[in-house]
Order: structure tokens, then sequence, then C-alpha cells
């Protein structure tokens, strides 16, 4: 779900930037920024066929100096592995904005008794006897890391934004267009 959602927001976004006459791209595409419909033709063609890293960072590419960039995750990865992949766009002169993309099991963890929770990004699988033991601990631990993960985005001048996917995406879209808006011109 939080992939599909992910997806949905980066076209539908890239579609209103092309609008108004911005050039997009993808990190970790071959293609560079581009502009009109072949462009957003071919960044959903990308995202379809799966050719982008599922990572919670980005990978490290040249881009534009000044560019404005849009990063959707979970953003569960460590802080420090998170600091390092937004630095060198920071200080390269890029903007940029955070969607942290979360399930809202993930931000109340409902699970009664034993459940194994099975890692995406090769981190391992975890099983807990009575999960609803673990519950506080988990949600001070959630709001910790997303604590740091804010003061991490403001501290390089960027924001963050999260959304649930169990909410409006419009929503979220259009909070990001006005702050893109405000931070080109549009």
């Amino acid at each position: 779900m939080k992939s599909e959602r992910t997806d949905l927001l980066a076209l539908a976004l890239a579609s209103l930037l092309i609008r108004g006459g911005e050039f997009i791209s993808l990190i970790g595409a071959e293609n560079g920024p581009a502009t009109g419909r072949s462009a957003l033709n071919q960044m959903a063609l990308t995202i379809e066929h799966g050719q982008l890293s599922q990572n919670s960072v980005p990978p490290l590419q040249r881009v534009p100096r000044y560019a404005r960039m849009v990063l959707f995750s979970d953003f569960f990865a460590p802080l420090d592995e998170i600091k390092a992949a937004l630095e060198p766009y920071a200080n390269g002169g890029v903007r940029g904005h955070l969607i942290q993309i979360l399930d809202p099991a993930e931000e109340t963890l409902p699970f009664k008794g034993r459940v194994r929770f099975v890692g995406m990004e090769n981190e391992g699988d975890v099983l807990f006897g009575r999960v609803e033991g673990v519950r506080e601990s988990y949600s001070q631990t959630l709001e910790n890391h997303h604590e740091g993960l804010d003061a991490l985005v403001r501290s390089a001048g960027w924001t963050l934004t999260t959304h649930r996917t169990d909410r409006s995406p419009e929503t979220v879209l259009m909070s990001l267009y006005l702050l893109l808006s405000q931070s080109m011109g549009l």
C-alpha cells in the first residue's frame, strides 16, 4: 500500500509540475531532467517496471545546483544513514522536501499476541511473543525517530511532511505543491 501511494503521489506531483513548465527526473533513473508528456510517460514506465531503488535513502546522483528534490519513503533507515544521503544534496544548494509515507499500523501497532515482522530491506525478521508488550516502547522509539528526522531535515533547510495511507492523497499533494510553488515561483 505504501509503495502504491508513493507512486501515485510522485506521478501526480510530476504531472502538476510539468503543467507548470518544470523539468522532472527520478533519482536513480538513467534519463536526466525533462518536461512534457513524454517525460511523465517515461517516469511512469520506470516506476511500473520497478527500475528504482527501494531503499529508505536516495542514492547519490548529480543534480543541477538549486534543484528541488521531493523524496518519498518511510524513512525508517537509521538517522545517520539518512543524514549522509541528504547532506551532499543540501550542501550542493539543493532544497528538498521529504514525504514520510506511513501505514496506520506502523503508527499504532494494533496487533496482539505472537507476531513476526518481516523486513523489506534485508534487515531481517523479528518475532514477538506478545507484541502488545512492546507497544509503548515502540511508540516512543517511533516518536524519537520522527523528531530526529524532523531536526535533521530542518537543519538542512528542508521540510518534512508525514502522510498516512488511510488519509486522502490530495491533501498531502496540494500542501507539497504549495511548498514547491513558494520556493520555485510557480
